[in-house]
C-alpha cells in the first residue's frame, strides 16, 4: 500500500474520500486495515496470515460478483474466467485469536458490497449469541462514519436491525445459527463461523446435527447453484467436524485452507510452510511461550483439534502410533497359535453409521498378534453371508472361537450363526466399563510392546482408528482390541466357558 505522503502526491482531481474508496475497493486487505479501528480498540498485529486470508476471500468475493454473475452463454449458464477457483466449499481452519471472524465474517461482507451492493449473505455460528456478537460488529462497520463518508448510496436507505439488515441496493445480511430454519431466505454466499460448540463436538448427536445443518439446510439456500458458495471458518474438534464431513464427502468441490499454529504436514497449502518463523505462524500472538500455556490449559487433544487443526494429537492420543508393530505378514504362522476373531457388529449397508469390525487374531508368548481388521457396512442377510467366507479365508480352523460383542445385533448374529452353520461362535460378557476408560485400562500392554500387526494395507486405518480416538469417525476396531487384549491378555473372564463346553 502507497503510504499518505505518496498518495497526496498523486496528480489528479480525486478527493481524499473518493482515493480511499479506490483503494479498499480493489483490495480487501487495504479495506480490513482501514476500516479496523470501527470495530476493535487494539492495534493490530498484521501477521502474514492476515494479508493471505483477504486475498483469497476477494478471489471469492469478485467471482461472486454482478460481473460474473452477469455473464452467460447461449444456453444461460454461467461464464466464469476462474473455473479452477469455483468451489462448492471454501473451508479455513485457522487457531483462535488470530482475526479470523473479524476478517471473514465481520468485514468481508460488507467488502463485497463496495464491489456489488446486490449480494446477500446467510451469516452464522453455532449458536445464537456468538452469531449476534457477530452480526453487531458488522451491522457497525456498514453505519461506521467512514463507510459512510465513502459509500454514501450503499447506505442510504439501508434498513433492519442488527441481525437482518438490508443496504439500499437490494443486498442483505441474514443472521441464523446452527439448527435454525431459514425459510424464504436465499445467499449467494454463506458464512458459517463456528458451525459446532467444542464443548459438543464429542457428541455424535450433535456432530450429526450441525453437518446435516451445513450440508442440507445451508447447501439448500442459493440464490444460483453455479455462483453461490459456502465459506466455513473453524478450529478442527473431531474428525467428523463439519471440516471432516465435507472434505470425506464424496462430490463436493472443496477448498481447504489450514494454518496450525505451529507447523506441521498438515499445512496447506503446503507452500504457506515458508512464512512459519521459527515454526510458528504468528511468533507474536502465537509465541512457544503462549503455546505452551495453551496445551496445559486445552490438553493434548484440545490443543490438537484448536491450535494444529487436527482432530487428535500427531502422535496419537490415548494410543501412540509408535507403540505397535509392524511384522512380516510373508512369516509362517506358528503351528501352536490358533487364530480367534473378536467381532462388534451392526448390520446396515449405511455409511453413515457404524460397522461391523472383524479383528482376526493369536497369541504368542502373552503377545497379542492381529492378522488383519476389517469394517463393512452390510444389512443383515449379506452379513451372514459374509462371516463365514471371511473367517475362512482368515484361518480359521476348528479349534477357533469367534467372540461377538452382545449388544442387540450380536445376540442375532450368534443365534443365527450358531444354527445354521459348523462355527464356533459365542457371545462376550458385556464391557462394565465405558469405552475411554477401557482403552485406558488396556494401553500399558500396549505400550509395552505387546500388540502386534501382521503388515498389510489395513495397517494405516486401523492405526488412525485407534490413535485418533476418541476423536475418530468410528471406533468399532477400537472395541473388538480393546475386548482382545482384557480377555486375552489380562485374564479377565469375559466369556461363559460352560457355553464354550457345550458347543465343543
Amino acid at each position: 500500500m502507497q503510504s499518505i505522503s505518496t498518495i497526496q502526491k498523486i496528480k489528479g482531481s480525486l478527493t481524499y474520500e473518493a482515493l480511499w474508496r479506490t483503494i479498499v475497493q480493489k483490495s480487501f486487505y487495504e479495506f480490513v486495515k482501514y476500516f479496523w479501528d470501527t470495530i476493535i480498540a487494539e492495534q493490530p498485529i498484521w501477521n502474514w496470515h492476515i494479508r493471505y486470508l483477504c486475498d483469497e476471500l476477494q478471489v471469492i468475493g469478485e467471482r461472486v460478483s454482478q460481473l460474473d454473475r452477469g455473464r452467460r452463454d447461449e444456453y444461460g449458464k454461467p461464464v466464469l474466467e476462474r473455473l479452477d477457483k469455483l468451489y462448492d466449499y471454501y473451508i479455513f481452519n485457522v487457531p483462535p485469536g488470530s482475526s479470523k471472524s473479524t476478517i471473514v465474517s465481520e468485514m468481508y461482507p460488507i467488502w463485497c458490497w463496495t464491489l456489488d451492493a446486490t449480494q446477500r449473505f446467510i451469516c452464522g455460528s453455532y449458536a445464537s449469541t456468538p452469531a449476534e456478537d457477530i452480526a453487531e460488529k458488522c451491522y457497525n462497520i456498514f453505519h461506521s462514519d467512514k463507510f459512510r463518508r465513502l459509500f454514501p448510496e450503499i447506505v442510504k436507505n439501508s434498513s433492519g436491525g442488527k441481525t437482518h439488515f438490508k443496504n439500499g441496493l437490494m443486498g442483505e445480511r441474514y443472521t441464523t445459527s446452527t439448527g435454525s430454519g431459514i425459510a424464504g431466505i436465499h445467499a449467494h454466499q454463506k458464512i458459517i463461523d463456528d458451525p459446532m460448540s467444542p464443548h459438543l463436538a464429542a457428541s455424535k448427536l450433535e456432530r450429526t446435527r450441525s453437518n446435516k445443518w451445513v450440508s442440507e439446510t445451508i447447501g439448500s439456500r442459493n440464490v444460483d447453484d453455479a455462483i453461490s458458495t459456502t465459506i466455513i471458518v473453524m478450529q478442527r474438534l473431531h474428525d467428523m467436524d463439519t471440516t471432516g464431513y465435507l472434505l470425506k464427502k464424496q462430490g463436493l468441490r472443496v477448498h481447504h485452507i489450514c494454518i496450525p499454529a505451529e507447523i506441521s504436514k498438515d499445512v496447506k497449502p503446503a507452500e504457506l510452510s515458508a512464512y512459519y518463523v521459527n515454526g510458528l505462524f504468528d511468533p507474536i500472538r502465537k509465541s512457544k511461550e503462549r503455546l505452551i500455556i495453551k496445551k496445559v490449559e486445552l490438553g493434548s487433544y484440545g490443543y490438537a483439534g484448536q491450535m494444529q487443526q487436527r482432530p487428535s494429537p500427531e502422535e496419537g492420543g490415548i494410543i501412540k502410533s509408535h507403540w505397535f508393530h509392524i511384522v512380516n505378514k510373508a512369516l509362517p504362522m506358528p503351528i501352536e497359535a490358533s487364530i480367534n476373531f473378536q467381532m462388534d457388529t451392526a448390520y446396515t449397508s449405511d455409511t453413515d453409521n457404524d460397522p461391523t469390525a472383524v479383528l482376526p487374531y493369536y497369541v504368542l508368548h502373552n503377545n497379542l498378534y492381529i492378522t488383519h481388521a476389517a469394517s463393512v457396512w452390510k444389512e443383515f442377510p449379506d452379513l451372514l453371508r459374509w462371516l463365514p467366507e471371511y473367517v475362512r479365508g482368515r484361518g480359521y480352523k476348528s479349534s477357533s472361537m469367534i467372540h461377538v460383542e452382545p449388544k442387540a445385533s450380536g445376540k442375532s448374529v450368534v443365534q443365527t450363526v450358531k444354527d445354521g452353520t459348523e462355527l464356533n461362535i459365542i457371545e462376550s460378557k458385556p464391557p462394565t466399563e465405558d469405552k475411554v476408560t477401557r482403552l485406558h485400562r488396556v494401553s500399558p500392554k500396549i505400550e509395552a510392546g505387546r500388540v502386534f500387526l501382521h503388515e498389510g494395507a489395513w495397517n494405516e486405518s486401523f492405526i488412525n482408528q485407534v490413535t485418533s480416538f476418541p476423536n475418530a469417525e468410528h471406533d468399532d476396531e477400537v472395541d473388538c482390541l480393546t475386548a482382545i487384549i482384557i480377555r486375552e491378555l489380562m485374564n479377565v473372564d469375559e466369556f461363559d466357558y460352560e457355553e464354550i463346553n457345550e458347543m465343543i
